[in-house]
């Protein structure tokens, strides 16, 4: 009960404590003989209510047969001995053609509801002069006083009961449940009480053969339609509880009504905590007065932004982290709204991924138009160069002005080959590779690299773990994430160079980290615990020329070159890291499992 609100909890305690002390106080009065036919009262009552066997008496209306057999046990064995008929009911109706198992105390609860109303309702009947022995033809109206005052009593103590139950759970008015969800029944407790009156003076007057007649063939049908409603209240609600995507309904008050279990696991709130709460709870405060305003007009006129469409929008969960959604609603009866929600964070992250490949394609592109025009612009100074050389004197002092020309043109063509290899434009020798191996025969020079000051460890993979690369750009790739690494600790800290093989299936949490292309993957990381990266740089760490760097300390080629590598060798990077946490970047390729090398550079 921990979950129930504290005036919730508190009735129900109140009320399985006043069950019980009625119970156990009244019931030593009660008169038990005959016993077979309070027997047979407590059987057909816990089967009729456990099942919901239920008479149709109009159309779209039914009466419980259940309260039939409770109302005839009232008449014939008086309250006392109606109090087992009760709670055999309620137990039944907690036990019996149950989705999933109740709580202990909602069993209690509906025990003691019971036995209190018909303790009540049976009160009620002996004042108002009512008997077990029925007359309809001189005492009709005796007859008919106490019968509508039973009913009326029934009525009222159990519905009332009830709404109040779920009005204190949901946090509703109980007043509008009440309203709403009871008061239209009251006319199915009348009916239901004149069918037992009439059943039992028939059964006094005629016998019990002729009431056998006239009750197999109404039961048998009300049987059959039992069984259909059944069917389909349970495809129903495994429809609800298999969904992926959150049903939430709410009502003209923007309340909720129903939470299934995908929303639960989507938002983070449970059921019962969640029930009878404004849905501006699932709103972050920014969004949500446009968004509410937006599902009042829905919810009153079926118009608006929601109408017939699905939008996307941002959510929040019970822990106050915001997530992109996308809504379908839909109007049903009593102007309640039922939405369908699916979390789109995962696609939003597969899009973001595309949207920044391709414009790192583009800019790939201009980079290469760019490399080869001014490649050749550097070929033609180059070569006037040599041309200088050549005609003067080696102690001219003009001769080092040339071979100063001649080293920078050197260092520029060093640049635009390093552009190439960001645009994908350069030369490639590609191998079947183990990528253990390539990383083994870097560790000396690594841990060189690194210095002293910071721990340095390489993990290789306990299996062969095999790819198809170019072995120098892999080095090259491995030696700027190891420097950035390091140049990330000033004051040290601890570097990890890893390899393994992983297997990455549709669903997985590791999806978006190779643009949604399921498959067996080596997986290169290097990890660090410098300094972090924030998301603004997060977002241009592989674009070309962009350095976090201090002037005269990074090109910022280096990441973009990485990228271009990896891509050019059908893989994919990622990168986690938050600010004073930081980075691990993970490069994913394609895992050869077949040893012929032909196949995988097809």
């Amino acid at each position: 009960m921990k979950e129930l609100p504290p005036a919730a909890r508190w009735y129900i305690i109140g009320v399985i404590v006043l069950g019980t002390l009625t119970f156990g106080l009244l019931l030593p009065h009660a008169t038990f003989a005959p016993l077979a036919p309070l027997v047979f009262f407590v059987a057909l009552s816990s089967l009729t209510s456990g099942f919901k066997v239920q008479f149709p008496i109009a159309s779209g209306s039914n009466m419980s047969v259940s309260y039939v057999v409770d109302i005839a046990a009232l008449i014939l064995r008086g309250p006392h001995a109606t109090m087992i008929v009760g709670a055999s009911s309620g137990w039944s109706q907690s036990t019996f053609n149950s989705h999933g198992r109740n709580p202990p105390y909602r069993t209690l609860f509906n025990m003691a509801c019971l036995v209190l109303t018909v303790q009540a309702a049976g009160q009620v009947y002996q004042r108002l002069g009512g008997t077990a022995s029925l007359d309809l033809t001189d005492h009709l109206g005796a007859t008919a006083l106490a019968t509508t005052g039973m009913a009326l009593t029934y009525f009222l103590a159990n519905t009332v009961q009830i709404a109040i139950v779920v009005g204190l759970t949901t946090r509703q008015s109980v007043w509008r449940i009440w309203k709403k969800e009871f008061a239209p029944s009251g006319p199915s407790y009348f009916l239901g009480a004149l069918a037992a009156v009439v059943l039992i003076a028939v059964v006094q007057t005629a016998g019990y053969g002729l009431t056998l007649l006239l009750a197999v063939a109404p039961l048998y049908l009300t049987y059959k339609m039992y069984r259909a409603g059944a069917e389909s209240e349970a495809r129903q609600g495994a429809i609800l509880e298999a969904a992926h995507d959150a049903i939430i309904t709410v009502d003209h008050d923007l309340n909720i009504r129903e939470f299934n279990p995908a929303a639960e696991r989507m938002f983070g709130h449970t059921r019962t905590n969640i029930l009878g709460r404004p849905v501006g709870l699932l709103l972050p405060p920014p969004e949500r007065p446009l968004q509410l305003a937006a599902f009042k007009r829905y919810v009153t006129t079926g118009e608006g932004p929601l109408a017939d469409r699905q939008i996307e929008m941002t959510a929040m969960r019970a822990d106050g982290t915001e997530f992109p959604v996308e809504l379908t609603v839909s109007r049903l009866g009593g102007a309640s709204v039922t939405g369908f929600i699916r979390d789109i964070t995962e696609r939003r992250a597969l899009e973001e991924r595309l949207r920044q490949s391709q414009k790192l394609e583009a800019i790939g592109r201009l980079a290469s138009g760019v490399a080869h025009d001014f490649n050749n612009i550097l070929m033609s100074i180059l070569g006037s160069a040599d041309l200088l050389l050549v005609g003067l004197a080696p102690d001219d002092p003009s001769s080092s002005e040339a071979m100063e020309i001649r080293e920078s043109v050197r260092r520029g063509a060093a640049l635009t080959r390093q552009l190439l290899a960001f645009s994908r434009r350069q030369a490639t020798r590609r191998r079947l590779l183990e990528l253990n191996e390539v990383i083994s025969g870097m560790d000396t020079m690594l841990r060189r690299l690194v210095g002293p000051e910071i721990e340095f460890e390489a993990i290789t993979s306990t299996d062969p773990t095999k790819v198809v690369a170019d072995p120098g750009q892999l080095e090259q790739v491995v030696l700027n994430l190891v420097v950035n690494a390091r140049d990330a600790m000033p004051d040290g800290g601890r570097l990890t160079v890893a390899v393994r093989e992983i297997d990455i299936e549709a669903g997985s949490e590791l999806l978006a980290d190779v643009e949604g292309q399921p498959g067996r993957y080596a997986c290169l990381s290097v990890s660090d615990t410098g300094t972090g990266i924030d998301e603004k740089t997060r977002a241009r760490l592989f674009e070309p020329f962009f350095t976090t760097k201090e002037p005269d300390k990074g090109t910022g080629l280096g990441l973009s070159i990485v990228y271009g590598i990896v891509a050019q060798s059908g893989g994919h990077v990622s990168v986690v890291s938050e600010p004073g946490h930081g980075a691990t970047f993970k490069i994913y390729l394609p895992a050869i499992t077949s040893a012929e090398p032909s196949a995988a550079l097809a």
